[in-house]
């Protein structure tokens, strides 16, 4: 999907040093982005990862938090959903 994507391009960018927070929320986000974030360049630095509205599995977040929480960096992976397996089937969330 897209936002799989944008992960992997984000995790590559050399401009992901200068950040301080990073916002991929409210999409598609799956295993396989956040595998190309925690495998790209360091995300150590952040102070804040948005990650809200996500497919994730239980798995991949405690490997999300266990790579970057004790680092500081905040995470927000709140309203996970169950990843239908046909990446058609993921919507993403619309803000109210």
């Amino acid at each position: 999907m897209l936002q799989d994507e944008i992960a992997a391009a984000v995790a590559e960018a050399p401009v992901v040093a200068q950040l301080r927070s990073l916002a991929l929320s409210m999409g598609t986000l799956s295993d396989t982005g956040a595998a190309a974030l925690l495998n790209g360049r360091s995300l150590t630095h952040l102070r804040w990862l948005d990650l809200q509205h996500h497919y994730l599995s239980a798995a991949m977040m405690r490997r999300l938090r266990d790579a970057l929480e004790p680092s500081g960096v905040e995470i927000d992976l709140s309203d996970g959903r169950e990843d239908p397996g046909d990446s058609r089937w993921r919507y993403v969330a619309l803000p109210r």
